[in-house]
């Protein structure tokens, strides 16, 4: 399928309980009717993940949604649909879409681990290095390692993760290239699964990987990695 991320943050002066009200209520029934939607995922942050564990430091961002289409021509009948027209201007209302916009792409999925949803979820948004970002071949093979051998090879060997996808940019919204370069999102039986993989010597390994090809300590784990709240609104 056709997959777009969208990660938001919202306008100065709305608060975090007032601002997902909006979204995963009005917002979300809003983007639910625009035609050719398949699926569509709302995540909250709850708590900011560091290295080796989470701090109650701030989220950089307020959520982010995945939504899914059958193919890319449905996309595109869905963005020129009054419906999402629609979307966007509620968007506005509620969301630095400066922000937002800098923060979106058509994303391929990457199945590292290929088991069940567990209810306890996070993410990792990343970004490459800047000498990365420059160059579009190092783009590319930057990609592949992080499927192969980031994923493949150390993603594999962590305790506690049950199912674990990485969604790499492949397209952005807009005619900028986007901030991020694409995310990895786990999901975990539980919190003490959470914690198991937190405090593994494999974690510590593929953190270590980490700083071959991401801005770590500057982007990642500042404030760009969260437990999560999903929210299912079209299955």
């Amino acid at each position: 399928m056709f997959k777009v991320g969208l990660i938001g943050r919202y306008l100065p002066g709305i608060d975090a309980a007032a601002g997902r009200a909006r979204w995963q209520g009005p917002h979300a029934r809003l983007t639910a009717r625009v035609p050719g939607v398949v699926k569509y995922r709302l995540n909250f942050p709850t708590q900011n993940v560091v290295l080796l564990g989470v701090t109650d430091a701030p989220n950089k961002f307020s959520g982010y949604a995945c939504i899914w289409f059958a193919d890319e021509s449905a996309f595109q009948a869905a963005i020129a649909s009054p419906e999402w027209a629609a979307v966007a201007a509620d968007a506005a209302e509620f969301l630095d879409m400066e922000y937002t916009l800098s923060m979106a792409a058509v994303v391929e999925e990457n199945v590292v681990i290929d088991g069940p949803e567990g209810p306890f979820k996070a993410v990792w948004i990343c970004r490459f290095k800047d000498d990365i970002r420059a160059d579009p071949d190092k783009t590319a093979d930057a990609h592949a390692y992080w499927k192969r051998t980031h994923g493949s090879h150390y993603g594999v060997q962590v305790p506690g993760i049950s199912r674990y996808v990485q969604n790499h940019n492949v397209a952005s919204l807009t005619d900028a290239q986007p901030e991020f370069d694409g995310f990895s999102e786990c999901w975990f039986e539980d919190r003490a699964a959470f914690d198991v993989c937190m405090a593994s010597e494999e974690w510590d390994t593929m953190n270590g990987d980490a700083f071959n090809l991401f801005v770590v300590e500057e982007f990642i784990v500042d404030g760009h990695s969260a437990v999560l709240d999903e929210i299912i609104v079209v299955q």
